[in-house]
């Protein structure tokens, strides 16, 4: 359900942005600085950036719309889009003067006084940040265009929905490149210039009625579930409209590839993009929106991975309900353009013009397997170097800390450095939007430090209102926990450390219960190369209804993701004292961290970040149980709700069909 951090009628609000003789701050600003404290974790404070527009910039919004008559409108102050962690500075809610119908106007607030456009990114803008920023009417555009995405009420209905940029600040001759972008009605820049502008907007999208009927309706609205990597291949296919709104940062990302095929079209030199996100940032939604947004402009695209169950499923999509006497055709089209790293190789030089390497955190060092010439073996060229080549415009998503084997390199400093060595142009964009766990980028933040990854150091979960993190004394706790879930309609599944043995088919043909635990027993999902009636094979494990009740390992999950996941976290990974996990390299199972020679640097950076990758598959909610006692029991430390708990009513969603 809809959230935000304050909310009232415009009138209500008309006193308390009054400044007051001898006080530091209006009373709006502090009663928001309040509402944020209750709200977030521990108390912590909102942003300086975040005070000085409550402090600044919201008191012109609330004092244009009194003087239009508007007072009865219902302002939203830091409205939350569904499922991310972007935040709407202010929602407004009324009812159209025409129309009568609903109507509601976004806006966001910039105080800067001047403001720059990159030369060669359109989107991309100088704000004062140390980063550059989306274009702000290409911000709240998308911000529109995304609530009318998953907000049912909003659906089909763009007339009920308006977005404007203030800067208030600062006079048109000052931001004279921000004008370049085209304005809609779902986007449009007001500076000091054009406050009357603003408010005759205000005065013909919002009647002088009540609004609190209207903020009500969009609350309770029921929300769109977020596409899945394979709705959103089969729409490219099928030549429909984009399914993920990008938003921030994943725009900028999605606007600088385009303009840099456009740069290498005109005679440019190759470039390397690269596009560094965590758990949930939305990196598999850039990259299947490059390829479809790409090959539309008749470009030659291809995507890349590293992980066989990824692409195995997309290219299972792209063929999925195919025309009669197609699907061969499709077939061969899908096996051409997803493919992976390690037959780029394979491509002449430039042999295509865009290659998106999704998951490039598991790019290795070469391409050397056991049909390699020998010549090759004694020199093999970095398989990045090889990916580099085979495109015009190269484009790398990664998370750092997500690789999972020794041999896996891909990391943004890796990837700049191979540029740089090559003498190429790259651009490095992170991403901090949280498209996962509910929004929720503290869920993200507090696993980095559970595990000790990057060396953060652990910290107490505080419920956030968004992701629920709870605890399972047994793993028949944890099972039963999640089969009622998946009774309320949620998908759901559990994963493992891999830390016991993985058994082809008895000599029944049925899965051999691998993972025991005190007398629970589930096997592993099917293993590659192997097929059991009644199971999806390993690499359809995560998107098969039939791989419930099967236990997925970090290889078959990685990518995908559920609305409740399960882990276990096995003895590989235990509680030492007060100092947070250790690794046990000697519990391991998994054939590629066995060997002596594997440096211990390696093992520990592989299963931190395989248990990285499986504690953020969930969407909704995630449960944890340890195997070892210890480490149960320092767990109860970090996080306070059990299943035992009852679950707070579920938000009201509409499944995508």
């Amino acid at each position: 359900m809809s959230s935000y951090l304050l909310r009232a009628s415009a009138s209500s609000l008309a006193d308390e942005v009054k400044k007051q003789p001898g006080v530091e701050r209006r009373p709006l600003t502090d009663r928001l600085i309040e509402a944020y404290q209750r709200s977030h974790k521990q108390g912590k404070a909102p942003a300086s950036s975040w005070v000085d527009a409550w402090e600044n910039s919201l008191p012109v919004v609330i004092d244009a719309l009194v003087e239009r008559g508007l007072g009865q409108v219902e302002v939203l102050i830091e409205y939350s889009l569904p499922h991310t962690n972007a935040d709407v500075d202010v929602l407004l809610a009324g009812v159209h003067p025409g129309s009568g119908e609903p109507s509601y106007v976004l806006v966001e607030l910039k105080q800067q006084r001047t403001a720059t456009v990159h030369q060669e990114r359109s989107v991309a803008v100088n704000l004062g940040y140390e980063e550059w920023k989306l274009h702000p009417v290409r911000q709240v555009q998308k911000y529109c265009q995304y609530l009318m995405q998953y907000k049912a009420m909003l659906r089909g209905k763009p007339e009920r929905v308006a977005g404007a940029v203030l800067m208030h600040n600062a006079h048109d001759k000052d931001v004279l490149d921000l004008f370049k972008l085209r304005p809609s009605d779902h986007g449009r820049l007001y500076t000091m210039d054009r406050l009357e502008s603003f408010r005759k907007l205000l005065g013909a999208r919002l009647a002088p009625r009540p609004g609190g009927e209207a903020a009500q309706a969009l609350i309770d609205s029921p929300e769109y579930e977020p596409p899945k990597i394979t709705d959103v291949n089969l729409a490219a296919r099928m030549g429909t409209l984009e399914f993920f709104q990008l938003l921030d940062e994943q725009e900028v990302a999605h606007q600088e590839v385009h303009e840099a095929v456009r740069r290498v079209r005109d005679g440019g030199m190759k470039e390397v993009i690269i596009v560094r996100g965590g758990p949930g940032s939305g990196k598999s939604a850039i990259a299947l929106e490059l390829r479809r947004t790409l090959a539309l402009e008749g470009w030659d695209v291809v995507h890349a991975s590293g992980a066989k169950a990824l692409t195995l499923t997309l290219r299972e999509s792209y063929a999925r309900n195919a025309p009669r006497g197609t699907k061969t055709k499709l077939k061969k089209e899908a096996t051409r353009q997803f493919t992976y790293f390690n037959q780029l190789k394979e491509r002449d030089e430039n042999g295509c013009d865009v290659v998106i390497c999704d998951e490039a955190h598991r790019i290795r060092r070469h391409s050397i397997d056991r049909y390699t010439p020998r010549e090759e073996r004694e020199d093999p060229r970095p398989q990045a170097d090889e990916i580099i080549t085979a495109a015009r415009v190269p484009v790398f998503l990664l998370d750092d800390w997500q690789s999972l084997r020794p041999g896996e390199v891909g990391t943004a400093e890796y990837l700049v450095h191979r540029a740089q060595a090559l003498g190429l142009k790259h651009t490095l964009i992170d991403l901090g939007g949280m498209f996962r766990a509910q929004g929720s980028a503290y869920f993200r933040d507090w696993v980095v430090r559970l595990l000790g990854v990057g060396n953060h150091t652990p910290q107490p979960w505080v419920p956030d209102g968004r992701m629920q993190v709870q605890l399972a004394d047994t793993p028949q706790e944890m099972e039963d926990f999640l089969k009622e879930r998946a009774l309320e309609g949620a998908s759901t599944r559990i994963v493992a450390g891999f830390c016991w043995p993985w058994s082809k088919p008895d000599g029944n043909g049925e899965l051999v219960p691998d993972v025991t635990i005190d007398g629970w027993q589930r096997p592993w999902n099917v293993k590659p190369g192997s097929a059991v009636q009644g199971a999806p094979a390993a690499d359809f494990w995560a998107t098969d209804p039939r791989g419930v009740g099967q236990i997925g390992c970090v290889y078959t999950a990685q990518t995908f993701e559920f609305d409740w996941v399960g882990v276990i976290i096995g003895p590989d990974l235990v509680w030492q004292g007060d100092g947070g996990f250790r690794v046990d390299r000697s519990a391991t199972h998994d054939p590629e961290l066995r060997g002596k020679s594997i440096d211990q640097a390696d093992i520990e950076r592989c299963v931190r970040n395989a248990y990285h990758v499986l504690l953020t598959r969930g969407v909704m909610g995630v449960v944890i149980y340890a195997v070892d006692k210890d480490t149960r029991d320092a767990l109860r430390g970090h996080v306070v709700e059990t299943v035992k708990h009852p679950l707070p009513k579920p938000m009201r969603k509409i499944k995508k069909t």
